[in-house]
């Protein structure tokens, strides 16, 4: 498979409805991968950019329910309460609870807080309906935010760039994918350097 982000989701179906599906189902994946092949993939017209930003949404969205729903699911599970410990639950459940809204926001502008931040709302038992609404406001704001960035960039590089936006593509997506692991080793060397 090329290095070309919105190879797989072409290779799903034509249509900007079958594109749609397959974008909806990326988000599960890679919600940032798919984020940015969407927005390439409306900048080249394979898709209309409301199709592929509401099918963004629609994907980022059930994910986000689905993490708070697979925390809920855990607190019925004994094992689950008895690894953690009552007294920790309480904790935890009083330190979220004074900064639920914040938490919620944070998690999703922060890479690597969400799945423990929502995965905790719902284990916790935190109120469900101001996180449905907190993570739809910040997830709108959000996925609007970075598919705009990427659709106009991707316009500019149809337009500019010829065969080269592909090259661009590639490089993009592989700096998603290993971005999470430079930005870690460029912590640790940090703190490392900061230890000696």
């Amino acid at each position: 498979m090329s290095g070309d982000p919105t190879a797989a989701l072409l290779a799903l179906g034509s249509t900007p409805w079958a594109i749609a599906i397959a974008i909806v189902l990326a988000t599960f994946v890679l919600e940032d991968v798919a984020t940015i092949a969407a927005a390439f993939l409306a900048a080249t017209g394979a898709v209309p950019p409301m199709v592929a930003l509401s099918a963004l949404f629609v994907g980022i969205f059930a994910g986000d329910l689905g993490l708070y729903g697979l925390g809920a699911a855990a607190r019925t599970r004994e094992w689950a309460r008895r690894l953690i410990g009552e007294r920790r639950m309480a904790k935890g459940r009083m330190w979220l609870k004074r900064r639920y809204i914040s938490a919620l926001i944070g998690a999703r502008f922060m890479p690597g807080f969400r799945l423990p931040t929502y995965t905790a709302s719902g284990f916790l038992g935190l109120p469900f309906w101001p996180f449905v609404g907190v993570a739809a406001a910040a997830c709108l704001i959000w996925t609007s935010l970075v598919f705009s960035l990427v659709y106009f960039f991707g316009v500019m590089a149809v337009e500019h760039l010829g065969i080269w936006r592909w090259v661009l593509a590639g490089l993009l997506f592989a700096l998603i994918l290993a971005g999470p692991t430079l930005a870690d080793r460029f912590a640790r060397r940090a703190a490392e350097s900061g230890d000696a």
